[in-house]
């Protein structure tokens, strides 16, 4: 009898690779570091007992998990210690009255809304905690002790013996982004039972956002732009998802989530030009005006697009049926396409999406003679400071228009 398909991590997976991921489960070899029962890893990987049964009788050699001579398989037991550290379906972290009630507070804290990142500061301290085999207790018994636990935390990550968070996360390279997450969810936990450390302490604690305002060249030019419509033109069309989504997003400066909720609804003003005025609703920013932003489409053809979509009777800008994150890949996929025919790397192909926010920022500022205090309020930034310093540096070449 064929065994039933497992996915990992959401995608599909080969036999082999499903039956190292089950082995390293119930041995305890993996990235878990702790022997899981066979019906929490059943229910880890979303099957039945008996399919976890089915691929263990195909196991061979080193994976090979031991039998009695009654045939019975051996399986390591789990201490009880170890199932409190972990966040597991049957034992979860969230379960302790600590944590829980720090979660209350996450989810409450935004005037009765939840912290966008709430679930990620959790998956931190449950990371924290599995790793150093602490409970969560440890980590508020003082400052000290809480980045002595930091620095163990950080060593262990670099030796590739970090515990993730039970979903076959691989470790990252970057050490500076996951040491940032991981102290700023400890930081937020401490904070909560009255632990603080000042504003702009450094060492392992520092909260100095990693890479920030290194992409603040970020940009494409006139030309480029030119280059790219035309491209997406002949490839997709004028009345296409990824038109309206490029040019939309560039002159909105809007999130991915803002864009992608975004009500297609629209005043037209005429003046010397016509301007379609749109509204989008930012979650990063929800505690200024509710997140709420005005915003401005000039360009003649992504005005025509929107009214083509329109006539069809779509609320939104686009038409795709698919799933959120299932469009999230198809957008950011084409958007990839279209910097790879600009012959744009990095950045722009590791933010495809976030990508369209620089360059929309530098398409306006270039219009406006770089009016920062402007721009700032058509791009949704909430401070002049934030937009020059992540978004706007002024090009060399506008540098020596000025200074002539």
């Amino acid at each position: 009898m064929r065994s039933p398909q497992i996915r990992l991590n959401g995608r599909k997976a080969s036999e082999e690779k499903i039956l190292d991921a089950i082995h390293s489960l119930i041995t305890g070899s993996g990235e878990t570091h702790y022997p899981v029962s066979i019906t929490q890893t059943a229910k880890m990987l979303g099957v039945s007992r008996q399919t976890i049964y089915q691929y263990i009788k195909k196991m061979k050699g080193d994976r090979t998990i031991k039998r009695t001579s009654t045939g019975k398989l051996e399986l390591p037991k789990e201490i009880s210690e170890s199932k409190f550290y972990r966040m597991s379906l049957l034992n979860p972290i969230k379960s302790d009255k600590l944590v829980s009630d720090w979660i209350d507070d996450l989810q409450t804290r935004k005037g009765g809304e939840p912290v966008v990142s709430w679930r990620s500061r959790v998956s931190a301290v449950e990371s924290v905690c599995n790793t150093c085999k602490i409970t969560p207790k440890k980590l508020i018994v003082s400052e000290k002790n809480t980045e002595e636990i930091l620095r163990q935390y950080v060593k262990m990550y670099r030796q590739g013996n970090a515990v993730m968070e039970m979903r076959f996360a691989k470790n990252s390279d970057d050490i500076k982004s996951v040491t940032y997450r991981r102290v700023q969810g400890v930081r937020d936990f401490c904070r909560f039972y009255g632990m603080n450390w000042a504003r702009g302490a450094s060492g392992i604690m520092s909260q100095k956002i990693p890479n920030h305002a290194k992409y603040s060249d970020i940009r494409l030019t006139s030309e480029e732009l030119e280059m790219a419509d035309d491209y997406i033109k002949k490839t997709w069309g004028l009345d296409s998802d990824v038109y309206r989504w490029f040019w939309i997003g560039i002159e909105s400066c809007a999130r991915f989530n803002a864009l992608y909720n975004m009500n297609l609804d629209f005043t037209k003003h005429v003046s010397l030009k016509t301007t379609y005025i749109m509204t989008v609703f930012e979650t990063k920013t929800s505690h200024i005006r509710g997140g709420k932003w005005i915003k401005y489409i000039t360009r003649k053809d992504t005005q025509k697009s929107i009214d083509l979509i329109k006539s069809r009777g779509t609320s939104r800008i686009y038409e795709s049926t698919l799933p959120k994150y299932k469009f999230h890949v198809l957008i950011s996929n084409q958007l990839k396409q279209i910097y790879s025919h600009l012959g744009k790397s990095v950045y722009f192909q590791k933010r495809p999406n976030h990508a369209l926010r620089h360059i929309g920022a530098h398409y306006w500022l270039s219009k406006t003679d770089y009016n920062f205090g402007l721009i700032a309020e058509i791009g949704g930034w909430n401070t002049i400071d934030e937009l020059k310093k992540s978004y706007g540096q002024i090009p060399p070449e506008k540098i020596l228009e000025i200074i002539g």
